[in-house]
């Protein structure tokens, strides 16, 4: 790490996308330091100054709002806040606003979108300077439920599209990103598997919004609305039709796997 350089903390649940972030931000003049819930955030906090923070919403234990509270009342009150996560609901929008939060970036982002927030808050958020009234994307004044969605005409499982909207051209970055999502794949599988055996829908869910974000990057439309659904069904407790979705959701992930001859050995 330079000393000289901000540090950036991320509090991200998902190794993929966390890995994504690490791929995104690598070169930056900056330190990411990574944890996986808001309690370890709470004690890198406390251990060390941060310039900003980035966290996603739904985590292990305590939720990302909830360590932006924490953060608020904190020492480290100035350190500017940006919410990574795949969705927003009108009451956490208007919470985050009065939290002032930098910005709320949609998973998944772009490279360059994610890039470009974290250099305009860093740039206009100086180490120990108050966080802005008003919450910020990419530089631009706009209201905290303004958020970055991923483009509309995406096709299904296109991982040339992919490419090109989300890691802004550079195959070798997807590749790379990839690479790591599929060495994750079989874990996330097993994961699954368990929980649904547990009949755990609050941790089933959590996986399931996970997924949804690390497959869109890839570029896997269809597993990823495959994905989307088995989230609904669980906030809806919904079982028969979270076992349904799971099933067809962890077939697609074992079928990207047998495509990568990396499919996990039985035994």
């Amino acid at each position: 790490m330079n000393p000289a350089h901000p540090a950036v903390l991320l509090v991200e649940d998902d190794a993929s996308i966390a890995r994504f972030v690490t791929l995104a931000l690598e070169g930056m003049p900056l330190n990411l330091v990574s944890c996986a819930s808001a309690e370890q955030a709470q004690s890198l906090l406390q251990s060390q100054p941060f310039a900003l923070l980035i966290t996603d919403l739904m985590l292990p234990g305590a939720s990302g709002v909830e360590l932006i509270e924490w953060l608020r009342s904190s020492p480290q009150a100035g350190c500017s806040a940006v919410v990574f996560s795949a969705g927003v609901r009108a009451d956490v929008a208007l919470r985050l606003e009065q939290l002032q939060v930098w910005g709320v970036l949609r998973k998944p982002v772009s490279v360059a979108q994610l890039v470009d927030c974290v250099e305009s808050v860093l740039a206009a958020q100086p180490a120990g300077s108050p966080a802005p009234a008003s919450v910020q994307a990419a530089g631009a004044d706009v209201p905290v439920d303004m958020q970055v969605d991923m483009p509309a005409d995406m096709p299904a499982d296109g991982g040339p599209a992919a490419v090109s909207s989300y890691f802004g051209g550079d195959a070798a970055l997807f590749h790379s990103y990839r690479a790591s999502c599929l060495a994750q794949l079989p874990d996330d599988v097993a994961l699954g598997e368990n929980l649904l055996a547990a009949r755990d829908a609050a941790a089933l869910r959590r996986l399931a919004h996970n997924l949804k974000s690390v497959l869109r990057l890839l570029g896997h439309e269809q597993a990823s609305g495959l994905a989307q659904t088995l989230e609904q069904a669980c906030l809806a407790s919904d079982w028969a039709g979270a076992t349904d979705a799971w099933r067809q959701l962890g077939a697609a992930l074992l079928g990207m796997l047998d495509g990568a001859g990396q499919r996990p050995r039985r035994g």
